[in-house]
């Protein structure tokens, strides 16, 4: 997979944005959801994951993670964190745009949280084991939005929606912070686990 070109407009706002705020490497929600709610064997991919503290958990745990993002930044703190954590050899970080990431293999979890982009959705779900499942968290419009929708949003309820025929959606939930709202689903994929 070819990383994105240096002056990717993604790659420039988010490299600038993990150079002002050191942030967390605090887990997502979902990811803790995922685990209680049973993982097959294998590996964990996360789309737009960021410093993602969620990657490092389920290493913890054993489980090897993809992590893909398109920050060299973020990419680069997150193997530093790993290193210092003891499992770097569970994290993989890919420099790539989720959106035109393929992965090579099949895995138990594919994670993306606060992130939205149709195309990369469609990766996710083709990428989920048989048993597997689905976390996703984006940002979500209000009710009451008219039109068309601000990017990198969505309706709440469309991610659910989107869920191919065969899953079982487990949660779908709208959460508030402050101004902001986001809808997130966990859905598992028809097959033994």
């Amino acid at each position: 997979m070819p990383e994105p070109p240096e002056n990717h407009p993604d790659r420039l706002r988010w490299n600038e944005r993990y150079r002002a705020h050191d942030g967390g490497f605090e887990p997502h929600p979902l990811s803790s959801a995922a685990a209680v709610e049973g993982l097959p064997e294998g590996p964990v991919l996360e789309l737009a994951c960021g410093r993602s503290g969620s990657a490092l958990a389920l290493a913890a745990k054993g489980r090897m993670v993809v992590a893909v993002d398109v920050s060299d930044v973020a990419m680069a703190d997150l193997r530093k964190r790993a290193q210092d954590k003891g499992v770097a050899e569970l994290v993989h970080c890919v420099l790539a745009d989720a959106s035109e990431y393929r992965p090579a293999d099949d895995f138990a979890l594919v994670l993306a949280t606060r992130y939205w982009d149709p195309s990369a959705f469609t990766i996710a779900v083709g990428a989920v084991k048989p048993g597997g499942l689905l976390g996703w968290e984006a940002l979500a419009v209000p009710g009451e939005h008219e039109g068309a929708l601000p990017p990198w949003h969505i309706r709440h309820g469309d991610l659910a929606a989107l869920v191919p025929e065969g899953w079982t959606v487990l949660a779908e939930e709208l959460i508030r912070q402050g101004h902001r709202r986001f809808s997130r689903v966990l859905a598992r994929k028809a097959g033994p686990p």
